[in-house]
């Protein structure tokens, strides 16, 4: 227990040395299981804090797996900083990101611990997966408006908000064909699936006449 004469920068620094030790377990005990199926006490073990400790930081497990999905969708989803170069548009940004074997790899690797692609998932299971995508998601918002400020941000929220459900259709085919493996075949069936999905955002096919249109 922290004394009442601890500085408030130390007390700071134990509680994030604390956090990350939490998340850094939960992602050994992914990795080692291949799954969610530890508990509290085991993680509260293997990240060296007490059971207390875990619930100061996290709510409950599912959120401590959530953070570590986060990070792996997060860190495949990286966008060079400064401003794109002339041509570049914010969906080139999009289409470069998830075709990278960074992003493959990750997908790959949330559908094996969170819920293999031949079982079916449990809703909390997918309810994880969903939260770890979307908080990524916000971070890949930023940084396109970061990288092409001609563009208007809402306009930019659409495109990723579209583009995500472009992805999640996508996924469910890739997965169905490839077991979500990483190899080299499935990384090609997905960059074919993801030409067909980039092809019908620039081209608008199926998307009918626009509203107001007469």
């Amino acid at each position: 227990m922290l004394s009442a004469s601890t500085s408030p920068d130390r007390r700071s620094a134990l509680k994030s040395k604390h956090r990350q030790a939490i998340v850094n377990a939960c992602a050994d005990l992914l990795s080692e299981r291949r799954g969610t199926d530890f508990s509290v006490d085991e993680l509260a073990q293997r990240a060296d804090v007490s059971r207390r400790t875990v619930f100061n930081h996290f709510a409950s497990l599912d959120d401590v797996v959530t953070e570590v999905g986060t990070g792996v969708v997060a860190s495949s989803l990286m966008l060079p900083e400064g401003t794109a170069p002339a041509g570049h548009s914010p969906l080139d940004d999009l289409v470069d990101l998830v075709s990278s074997p960074r992003f493959i790899e990750a997908v790959s690797y949330l559908t094996e611990v969170l819920g293999r692609a031949d079982t079916r998932s449990s809703p909390q299971q997918a309810i994880m997966a969903f939260r770890s995508v979307t908080l990524a998601g916000d971070q890949v918002i930023s940084a396109l408006t970061s990288r092409h400020p001609e563009s208007d941000p809402e306009d930019i929220q659409l495109l990723v908000g579209t583009f995500a459900g472009g992805i999640s259709v996508l996924y469910e085919r890739w997965s169905s064909l490839t077991g979500a493996v990483n190899t080299p075949d499935s990384r090609t069936a997905w960059i074919e699936l993801l030409q067909r999905l980039t092809a019908a955002l620039r081209t608008g096919v199926g998307s009918g006449t626009p509203p107001g249109s007469p």
